[in-house]
């Protein structure tokens, strides 16, 4: 009895311990981006556009920063309410006077994207 009881102990934590594959491969982080965000555009403000980041397509990704001005989006992303999958690395480029995010980036491997993909934040 005491021998059942052991190996369904050792079975389960053995089962605990198992985490769950993220979405992406090795290969998609060299391709793809890691980081779902939304674009935001206006006129009126004091950055032109920006983009929060609202999620990740892999759980290893670390989110530094959450509000982003990116200096190199291409015109074809610059669309109010659309989402996009990217990397970035943080510039050393000024940001507009009275432009309050958290970082400003040079985007890499930008796709459009849609909502329903990547782990959401909540």
């Amino acid at each position: 009895m005491k021998i059942i009881l052991l190996s369904l102990l050792v079975l389960g934590i053995e089962l605990s311990c198992r985490t769950t594959p993220g979405k992406m491969t090795t290969n998609d982080f060299e391709t793809k981006g890691s980081y779902l965000g939304k674009v935001h555009v206006s006129k009126n403000e004091a950055c032109p556009i920006y983009i929060t980041i609202e999620g990740v397509f892999s759980k290893s990704s670390i989110v530094e920063f959450h509000t982003l001005y990116p200096v190199n989006l291409a015109n074809k992303f610059k669309k109010n309410g659309i989402y996009l999958q990217f990397n970035y690395t943080p510039s050393r480029a000024m940001s507009p006077e009275g432009c309050n995010t958290d970082a400003v980036v040079s985007l890499e491997n930008v796709e459009k994207s849609n909502d329903s993909q990547g782990f959401k934040f909540q």
